[in-house]
């Protein structure tokens, strides 16, 4: 069984919608450049003085759009990284794009791979406790795995890889895999990759979702209240320590608008807020009483090409329209100009993205003579554009989409659709779906095969691939780039490349713009430059925060 049969068994049964439906596709998120800080990647070695009794002091004060689905973390795929990545911890972090070394150890110290790419070793730190009070060792590992693959919910989908799993010893953990694998990759993931205790071991769906959590994380929750409050304490047995000036508690008010939250900010209500309207961030800019960060994602705006359909089953027709799309003008429309034009399917700083990969760029002559050499030389045809209406991006910039294509004889037919009804379309009998296909994408782990397969491998029947656009030369080369990555690395590279090149020639898609994360702060507040990674979209790390 390859890594592309496990993909396709897993696309086929999970339903990803919540994780770009409407407010979840414009998930605020900041990440800076890994440098020295005052507080690690993963929580940190604490200042010896301060290990025992804590120097934690004050409420740390959140405004959040994000709701909860489950508190399960084998089942978590929508918005509750929030609150869980705050209780449970992976074995490793991926770094924010830029750093040196691509991880960091968290619940392990270090790790290696056998030449052969089959067999991932982790050791394990020592020392650790979950919540509940149970150690944490290497069959705390085996259960967290194992228990997230029998669940088969979630992200369970990237360990089906693994073949089996041995503890040598109390901390150290052997993985085999029926193939290579990047598990160093899979065991970052923000999604399926966290540890819990194994006293939670036949624990009902209704006993987690009371709720209850068994992480190893520096917070523990409190209470909760749906769709108004959540309160966090700090965990007195953390393993990292607590320095002076770390928070004591955390609180979390569920706030849906973009207004209030706003509002509340600027009263000094909120310490952080992750809603806030692109629209206000100028006025907010200026406010010396709020601090906006912003960066680049690892999220892209992309615009599917129906392939199967007349005439856009011609690429000429693709590359034509490809060079009639006003980029920069959606650019400022959809994003308020916070972002960047998409260079390729994969976002700057997402692992494998090929700087040198084409793009295209707005010209109408080569446009209309495209169209001329494919029979089309004055357009005359029509074609149905679907778009989320509960998405920010899609209902700015798809006007400019219809004026644009206007201008070579193109005539698009705009249809809001709320987001489950617009994939529900897509899916749906060949006859009916769209022409173009709206979408805002990120990875569910942080590796770019996820968006490469997902958006455009060969699938039996449809569920993220919208453009229809099936190619066995290209499956072939991920699937094998995915394998190549732990034993071959620079192979693997180039074939991505190789992948990435062929999307831009074949143009099944548009790639429009990444757009940047955004945060609005007390300016008190003192970040840790990795509090908020954008390989982790939706986290913010409180334990990297300090007053």
């Amino acid at each position: 069984m390859t890594m592309g049969d496990t993909m396709r068994r897993y696309l086929l049964m999970v339903n990803r919608g919540c994780r770009v439906r409407g407010a979840l596709a414009v998930a605020l998120v900041l990440a800076t450049v890994l440098a020295g800080a005052g507080l690690s990647a993963c929580g940190g070695e604490a200042d010896q003085g301060t290990q025992a009794t804590g120097g934690a002091r004050g409420v740390l004060r959140l405004a959040s759009w994000m709701t909860l689905t489950t508190w399960d973390p084998r089942a978590s795929a929508a918005d509750e990284p929030l609150y869980l990545a705050n209780l449970y911890e992976p074995l490793l972090y991926t770094n924010p794009p830029g750093s040196a070394e691509p991880f960091t150890p968290c619940l392990a110290t270090s790790w290696e791979v056998s030449k052969d790419g089959l067999t991932w070793t982790f050791h394990l730190r020592e020392g650790v406790k979950f919540h509940d009070g149970a150690p944490f060792n290497a069959a705390a590992v085996k259960y967290s795995i194992e228990a997230t693959l029998k669940l088969d919910l979630g992200a369970a989908y990237m360990w089906y890889p693994v073949k089996k799993i041995t503890a040598p010893d109390d901390y150290t953990v052997k993985i085999t895999t029926s193939y290579p694998a990047a598990l160093d990759r899979v065991a970052t993931a923000m999604y399926g990759a966290w540890m819990f205790s194994p006293k939670t071991k036949g624990k009902s769906q209704e006993w987690w979702d009371a709720p209850h959590e068994a992480g190893t994380g520096p917070y523990i929750l409190v209470s909760y209240k749906p769709n108004e409050e959540l309160v966090f304490k700090r965990n007195p047995d953390y393993w990292g320590g607590w320095k002076s000036g770390q928070f004591e508690q955390v609180v979390v008010r569920q706030v849906a608008e973009a207004a209030t939250q706003r509002q509340m900010l600027e009263a000094g209500e909120v310490d952080f807020a992750d809603g806030l309207s692109r629209d206000s961030i100028p006025a907010l800019e200026s406010n010396p009483a709020v601090k906006i960060d912003k960066t680049t994602s690892i999220q892209n705006e992309v615009l599917m090409f129906n392939t199967q359909r007349k005439p856009l089953d011609n690429v000429k027709v693709r590359q034509a329209l490809s060079y009639a799309t006003p980029y920069e003008d959606i650019l400022a429309a959809a994003a308020n100009d916070y972002g960047q034009l998409s260079q390729g399917p994969l976002p700057r700083g997402l692992y494998p993205h090929d700087p040198n990969v084409g793009q295209y760029t707005t010209d109408l002559e080569k446009a209309k003579q495209l169209l001329a050499e494919a029979g089309y030389p004055n357009g005359g045809f029509k074609l149905l554009m679907t778009y989320a209406s509960d998405d920010a991006f899609g209902s700015k910039f798809a006007p400019l989409i219809k004026e644009a294509f206007a201008k070579v004889g193109v005539t698009v037919d705009l249809q809001p659709l709320l987001f489950e009804q617009q994939w529900a379309k897509a899916k749906g009998p060949a006859k009916d779906r769209q022409d173009l296909f709206e979408l805002v994408w990120w990875p569910g782990f942080p590796d770019g095969y996820d968006s490469l397969y997902s958006l455009f491998h060969s699938e039996p029947e449809p569920l993220w691939n919208m453009s229809y656009w099936y190619d066995k030369t290209y499956d072939n080369l991920i699937d094998t780039a995915f394998s190549d990555e732990p034993v071959k690395p620079d192979k693997a590279q180039q074939l991505y490349n190789q992948a990435q090149e062929m999307l831009y020639e074949q143009a099944p898609s548009l790639y429009l713009f990444d757009p940047d994360l955004l945060y609005g702060l007390n300016p008190s507040l003192k970040l840790d430059a990795t509090a908020l990674n954008p390989n982790y979209t939706s986290v913010f790390y409180w334990y990297r925060v300090s007053q």
